[in-house]
Formats: structure tokens, sequence, C-alpha cells
């Protein structure tokens, strides 16, 4: 498992808004950065106020712990991809609209130093990663129902869910296995590897 983040170029917004992102960034950014150099359990709101130059006040207006900070990739993400799957081409069988979704959404994201950041994190406290898959547990129902939008299968079919659940499995897999030091056409690399596997009915690779 971010991504101002991946996926399309935000729309333009006013100088109020602008500023709003700015200081979620900001959020973000310090409690990242801090979490790395003293452990998560280290870190309180107040660390992150100060290093950000904001009132816990104004961090509780944008966050409602330490860890959402850390996590709000996750959160914007989520929305992002289900907009970029819906502008894929309509022809394109489901596992590859969103294989190419990913293609699209990746870049920007690692280029972003503080989630690059975020990915160190997670290597050096994996205590961390359940907090992470509680944080995105709405992506693979948001993920379903466009699969489901994009077929025209009901609401209870269950070919969306297991599109949805191989698709992001494949986007866990593939991040967590990615040197966050390397490219990003080196996680889309391996992203591609593990959507082969997939499209090839994950057939045991040879020795």
């Amino acid at each position: 498992m971010a991504v101002e983040e991946a996926g399309a170029p935000p729309a333009p917004c006013g100088l109020r808004e602008r500023k709003k992102q700015e200081t979620r960034a900001a959020l973000r950014d310090a409690a990242v950065r801090l979490y790395l150099e003293r452990g998560p359990t280290a870190v309180t709101v107040h660390d992150i106020c100060e290093a950000a130059g904001v009132s816990p006040r104004t961090f509780f207006n944008y966050f409602d712990s330490k860890d959402d900070a850390v996590f709000d990739w996750d959160h914007r993400l989520t929305g992002q991809l289900v907009a970029t799957l819906a502008a894929r081409p309509a022809a394109e069988p489901p596992l590859e609209a969103l294989r190419r979704t990913f293609h699209e959404t990746i870049p920007t994201l690692v280029a972003d130093a503080g989630w690059r950041d975020r990915r160190r994190l997670l290597r050096a406290y994996p205590e961390l990663i359940p907090k992470l898959l509680h944080s995105n547990s709405t992506m693979p129902v948001a993920i379903a129902e466009a699969v489901m939008e994009r077929t025209g299968l009901p609401p209870d079919a269950l070919y969306p869910r297991l599109v949805a659940g191989a698709a992001l499995t494949a986007l866990r897999a593939s991040i967590g296995a990615w040197d966050p030091d390397t490219s990003a056409e080196e996680l889309i690399a391996v992203l591609d590897e593990c959507f082969g596997s997939l499209a090839g009915g994950l057939r045991p690779p040879s020795r």
C-alpha cells in the first residue's frame, strides 16, 4: 500500500483551500519524519504540531490521531484510484484496467519524498502494518464498487470483489517488495510481474 497525491492533477483551488492542503501536508510530513527519527511510540501530537508550526486544535481539524496523519496518503489514494479507474476505456477488462490505473497513479505517489519515507518507516516498524491495513480498509469496497459499475454486475456479485481483492493484493505485494530508494519504474516492473502472475492463473514460477 500516497497517491497534491497520485492520480489526475488536482483541480484549481482558491487560496484558502490551497492553505488547507499545505497545512495537511506539513502535518503529515512532520508525523512521518518524527516517527522515523524517534520511533512511533515516542512521538506525540504536540511534537508533530511543534514541527509543523501549528496548534493542536489545528491538528485535530485534519486528523483524529497521530497515526491518521502518517496514513493520510491511503485515505486520499482510494478516491484517486476510483476516479482514475472510472476514466479508463470501457472495453478494457477489469483486471487490465486496474493495472493501468496503478500505472497512472504510482509515479506521482513515488515522486513524493514523504511517501518514500513512509515506506521506509513501515520497513523499520512493521508493527505499523496492521494499522495501515485498518486505515485503508475502505479501499477494497470502493474498488469493488467501481468494478461493479464497469461490468454492470449486481451488488451481490462475487466477481468485482475478487478482482478488487486480487488487484490490491498485487499492489501491496509490489510495494512490499519494492526498494524505496529506487525509481517508480522499478515499482511498476514489480507490479506488472504480479499482474502477469494473476493473469496467468498464479502458476508456480519455474526454479
